[in-house]
């Protein structure tokens, strides 16, 4: 499966997200590729201080100038990394994607982008594409008025589809990535780790998942 994560918006934290995703598909056995085309590099960046610390599972990444055209040969499953400053490439990956996955920052600005950003690729995306989206960085409890306007707004764009899973602002979500690891690598037990374990089990149900990695522990191979 070709999963596009992708927003107009910057800073809603799609990088980090394709980053975890990553790696807990790794971690259920899954065989999974990266293919990064933001010009920020973040998601790069990320893959190369976990080959650095020779962390496990590692993770396959990309040449970002391959011909898009050959993502459907790819065995697996692909992430795709790409915001709004690569609109030509972001188009491009849509066209052979079966699911883009948008995270939403509270906000009005946020949900006027997100609407607009729908907009923008119905006529890109593969007619076979589900569109998903989903609150990313709410305030700690959730229950903000931000977030509270922001998922009742998102819910009426018909043209996609909320997921039932939202990730807070939590700071654990920072430091992992500074160390390579994703979240429920490095806090296992936290608040932030049981959000985005909850997000996969809405994003992958068929997947009967696993919990291998050891707790509080930087697992090496």
């Amino acid at each position: 499966m070709i999963t596009v994560i992708g927003n107009l918006k910057g800073g809603s934290g799609k990088s980090t997200v394709a980053f975890n995703l990553a790696i807990w598909l790794a971690w259920q056995k899954r065989e999974v590729k990266i293919l990064d085309l933001d010009p920020q590099k973040t998601l790069t960046d990320l893959v190369q201080v976990r080959e650095e610390e020779a962390y496990f599972p590692a993770l396959t990444l990309l040449p970002s100038d391959m011909p898009l055209e050959k993502l459907a040969s790819e065995s697996g499953e692909i992430l795709v990394d790409v915001g709004a400053a690569n609109l030509v490439g972001m188009f491009a990956a849509m066209s052979h994607a079966h699911r883009l996955l948008i995270p939403v920052v509270p906000g009005q600005a946020d949900v006027w982008s997100t609407q607009r950003f729908l907009g923008m690729i119905a006529s890109h995306r593969h007619p076979d594409c589900e569109v998903k989206m989903f609150l990313n960085r709410t305030d700690a409890m959730g229950g903000s008025k931000e977030a509270k306007e922001a998922a009742a707004a998102i819910a009426m764009l018909k043209s996609a589809k909320v997921v039932p899973a939202r990730l807070g602002q939590r700071v654990w979500f920072c430091r992992s990535l500074s160390e390579g690891l994703a979240v429920f690598e490095m806090a296992p037990r936290g608040k932030a780790s049981q959000e985005f374990l909850a997000l996969t089990k809405a994003l992958y149900p068929a997947i009967k998942a696993k919990q291998p990695w050891k707790i509080g522990a930087h697992v090496h191979d």
